[in-house]
């Protein structure tokens, strides 16, 4: 199935972008705070561009690089709590590995929401293996793209939830950079460095180049007597710029960029019992001393971007990413030489139930002078290795017909991706807290497998103009193929044990409008059809179907002396749910990577968003800002299948919130300023249900307040004083995977920025 590998595919985009250079652009600079940095090309290949967000027929936000400066988040999660209809689940609490839902779609592993960075797919790869366990670093962002339902249909192929898209750090016009540095209370140091510009050359063509570092380290919050926690992370990034002179007869770009991140986490999925969260929710047991994950992910890229006439222009882009991981971790538990009982042979079991597994639980604790049976605990090594590549073309082109005035584009990709899973699982006993090996299994005896699949697609889009209309009429069309081969054994020469093979044709029509009343007025609506493909572990033979649903939009907005306001309903109507079964959703009675029908079900909502910033006296701007999300789910059909378990028609969806609420606000000065954010979020469920939430099920609501103080030392030294969490609150994130999990508490930080 391979269309390209590796070296020729790169050598196959240096050759293109070599033979571009004849005919590279000036173009003009980019600005970090603006929308989207569109002379780069993504006006044509992202939802916003070069519009406003009044224009667009659905919902969609940006968050530009002057909101993200504002409290300096590095977690992707306090980001987009100004976000509406978004679900969180936090898992590590810095959100390295974030659990992204958009309006009840799910949030295990953002695998319902499409992640792209520069127009690329981030997830290590989207179709073979969509679950992201690389995620980018929001800290060094310059902008961020949410978009819902209409929208989406435009990256695709999932289309039911969302998009969120990423904007790295552009090249600048003119030589400058930047320094920041900031510590916290938590043995925690961050650091965020960039330098760039752009000259003129007596070459035909200009230049430009933009070389950046973002560098992470914490001991963490939880504490552990034998063993680490917290992480390492070091992200870099280059990228090299070609611009046409200012006289050609025609502008051009080719930018190009490298990125490279290294991970090493001390993170676990073993989480707490109840008593033992009530008691001390930062402590972990001693059974996960050894669980650490390390990673690595590059990005090859290249973007040409050229207008073909007054009404014309052209965008293409190739990429490659790369992803490996080995997670070894604590993953399973073999009790048959302790109570032998089967409601405590695995790790939910025991941590849900810890009176009935006692002794399993002693296990976990590992206290000194207990020594646990051999083999009892499983370790396994999750070595994984991913790539995405893939090359997308867009044709932007605008004509009028009448009164009509159309903004053609046509955009056709084909993509490849594929995981190889080598993965092997030794087991220990636990003596006096230590673990030591008692079966040492050879790589590959655990899970041998090779998924990989090719999609191909086209886009075509029609945005109409005429009198207060704009219609936007979208089409897509894509062939996703994948297949999965599996053996036995570690010995892949051997005939394969098992091998599945899928193929869906998918054409996802989109239709929207906006009537623009007047005097900053307007009403938007829209239909779109969703839709996210089932996994290459999944057999049409047994019954998985795609999942598929019709997402419905309606609201107004108003922009207008100084005061923003935004409010849109939605309904999306699932004809198929899919469920999926992943080590992060704590799925121990299903296989890993598997899909399965959840039936119909429907998500509907309220959306509001009020924006306004106060002029007081003596030159002071109080800014405000408040986000609602009204979600309610229902499932539609009484099911039983291994990852959900008997789902009963009339239960919620879990992990989504009927209530959140952000409130922001702050004091800007000449040379100072500060913003304060409160995020309430309400109760929500861990697994399907209805009516009261079981103690057992519950994750209780809670308010978090963030904070950030500036004040300028200098034109262009910053000092800096944030806190997250700011009153300390305790709260239990999330009981998956296995056992209660808390969020981070009050992390205090102090810095500096310089930029020249």
């Amino acid at each position: 199935m391979a269309l390209f590998k590796g070296a020729p595919f790169k050598a196959v985009s240096l050759a293109l972008v070599i033979s571009s250079l004849a005919i590279m652009p000036a173009k003009a600079g980019i600005n970090p705070a603006g929308p989207i940095p569109s002379q780069d090309g993504y006006d044509v290949i992202t939802i916003i561009g070069t519009r406003k967000v009044s224009e667009i027929p659905g919902s969609v936000t940006m968050i530009s690089a002057e909101d993200l400066a504002k409290e300096n988040y590095t977690d992707i999660n306090r980001v987009l709590r100004v976000v509406p209809g978004i679900n969180l689940q936090e898992e590590d609490g810095y959100g390295l590995r974030p659990n992204i839902g958009l309006r009840g779609s799910g949030t295990d592993r953002s695998s319902k929401v499409q992640i792209m960075e520069d127009g690329v797919p981030m997830a290590p790869a989207p179709f073979a293996a969509p679950a992201a366990y690389y995620f980018p670093i929001v800290g060094r962002m310059s902008g961020v793209e949410i978009t819902k339902s209409a929208g989406a249909v435009k990256y695709g192929p999932v289309t039911t939830a969302g998009t969120v898209q990423f904007f790295s750090t552009p090249i600048p016009d003119a030589p400058s950079g930047k320094a920041r540095i900031m510590l916290s209370d938590q043995d925690r140091a961050l650091g965020h460095f960039w330098v760039g510009g752009r000259w003129q050359t007596q070459a035909p063509f200009d230049v430009g180049f933009l070389l950046e570092t973002f560098q992470d380290r914490a001991e963490g919050f939880k504490t552990i007597d034998i063993g680490e926690t917290g992480f390492e992370l070091a992200d870099y990034v280059a990228k090299l710029g070609f611009y046409s002179k200012a006289s050609a007869p025609r502008e051009q770009s080719l930018v190009l960029k490298i990125q490279r991140s290294d991970e090493t986490a001390n993170e676990t999925y073993i989480g707490l019992t109840q008593a033992d969260f009530a008691t001390n929710p930062f402590m972990r047991y001693r059974a996960s001393q050894k669980d650490q994950l390390r990673a690595k992910h590059e990005t090859y890229q290249a973007l040409y971007n050229t207008e073909l006439g007054a009404q014309s222009s052209f965008t293409l882009l190739a990429y490659r990413t790369e992803f490996s991981r080995n997670w070894e971790k604590l993953d399973r538990f073999d009790n048959s030489a302790l109570s032998g009982s089967s409601a405590c042979n695995s790790l939910g079991e025991i941590l849900n139930t810890p009176a009935l597994c006692a002794q399993e639980l002693e296990v976990l604790v590992g206290a000194d002078g207990y020594v646990s049976p051999d083999d009892v605990l499983g370790i396994r090594q999750n070595k994984r290795d991913y790539f995405a590549q893939g090359v997308q073309m867009a044709l932007a082109h605008e004509i009028d017909t009448g009164s009509v005035r159309h903004e053609l584009i046509f955009s056709a990709r084909i993509h490849e991706d594929g995981v190889d899973r080598f993965q092997e699982q030794d087991q220990y006993r636990i003596d006096n807290g230590v673990l030591v090996k008692t079966t040492d299994n050879p790589p590959g005896s655990q899970s041998n497998r090779l998924s990989e699949a090719v999609a191909r697609s086209a886009y075509v889009e029609d945005i109409m103009t005429f009198g207060a209309w704009q219609v936007t009429a979208g089409l897509r069309y894509g062939r996703i193929e994948t297949n999965q081969r599996r053996w036995n054994t570690p010995d892949r020469t051997l005939p394969v044990d098992s091998r599945r093979d899928n193929a869906h044709d998918i054409l996802l029509p989109s239709l929207g409008a906006v009537y623009d009343f007047g005097n900053g007025f307007t009403m938007l609506g829209n239909v779109t059809k969703g839709f996210s493909p089932p996994g290459p572990s999944s057999r049409a033979s047994d019954g998985t179907d795609p999942e598929q649903s019709v997402v419905y939009e309606l609201g107004g907005r108003y922009d207008g002396n100084g005061l923003a306001l935004e409010a849109i309903s939605f309904l999306t109507d699932y004809s198929n749910l899919l469920a999926e079964c992943t080590n992060s959703s704590g799925g121990s009675e299903c296989v890993i990577g598997d899909t399965e029908n959840a039936g119909k079900a429907q998500v509907y909502g309220l959306e509001l968003i009020a924006k306004k910033d106060f002029q007081l006296d003596n030159g002071l701007t109080l800014p405000f800002s408040l986000v609602y999300s009204y979600t309610k789910t229902e499932l539609q059909s009484t099911v039983s299948n291994s990852i959900f378990g008997t789902v009963m028609a009339g239960d919620e969806i879990p992990y989504v919130p009927e209530h959140q609420l952000t409130l922001a606000g702050g004091l800007t000065g000449e040379r100072w300023g500060f913003d304060l954010s409160a995020n309430y979020t309400s109760e929500t469920r861990d697994a399907p249900g209805q009516g009261v939430i079981p103690d057992s099920q519950r994750i209780a609501g809670r308010t978090i307040v963030d904070g950030a103080l500036y004040y300028d030392l200098k034109d262009n030294l910053r000092l800096h004083l944030k806190a997250d969490n700011i009153f300390d609150e305790t709260y239990l994130a999330a009981r998956r995977p296995y056992g209660l999990r808390p969020g981070k508490p009050r992390e205090v930080f102090v810095g500096v920025s310089f930029e020249f």
